[in-house]
């Protein structure tokens, strides 16, 4: 028997009735529904990271705790909930793409605390695994080496652009 998990802020990760037309509805799931569907859309990159069920501001700091989540019963609950959390933030980078490549998995990691054992422990590994499962369906789509060279092309592009009114400046004054 699968253990039901608490639900995560109301946020339905589900697809929409227009996504799943061809599918077989029969199945049920093991997990209950997490409530109305959340689009994630934000007007600025800040609003985003709070909006996630993880992220959270806490006392004594002046910017918020990247990896602040709900406390697991036990090992089953803290894997569901791992891979709840992951499913959440792939959905709102997907919906935003603009936010993508901006550090917020780095900030994430920074705040985890992997020294500690048992359930967080747990919770942090099923993200992981979870991330890494998403990134394996979606590196089969993309040209890696052509990727990385395009991407690398934007960011000396992008260098050029922030250096090029230092350069104009100096040429003003010679």
């Amino acid at each position: 028997m699968v253990k039901l998990v608490r639900p995560v802020l109301g946020i339905d990760l589900s697809s929409s009735p227009a996504e799943t037309q061809d599918i077989r509805q029969d199945v049920a799931s093991p997990l209950p529904p997490l409530g109305p569907r959340s689009r994630y859309r934000f007007a600025g990159p800040h609003a985003k990271d709070l909006s996630l069920p993880f992220i959270r501001r806490i006392k004594g700091r002046t910017y918020p705790h990247y990896w602040q989540p709900a406390e697991a019963k036990d090992e089953c609950e803290a894997r569901a909930l791992g891979h709840q959390y992951a499913a959440h933030l792939a959905q709102m980078l997907k919906l935003n793409r603009q936010h993508s490549a901006r550090g917020l998995l780095f900030r994430i990691a920074s705040d985890m605390d992997f020294s500690q054992r048992g359930h967080r422990r747990r919770m942090c590994k099923s993200f992981f695994n979870y991330l890494e499962l998403l990134l394996n369906l979606g590196v089969e789509q993309v040209d890696l080496p052509r990727h990385v060279e395009a991407v690398n092309r934007l960011h000396l592009s992008l260098d050029e652009l922030e250096a090029l009114p230092r350069k104009l400046g100096r040429k003003k004054r010679g």
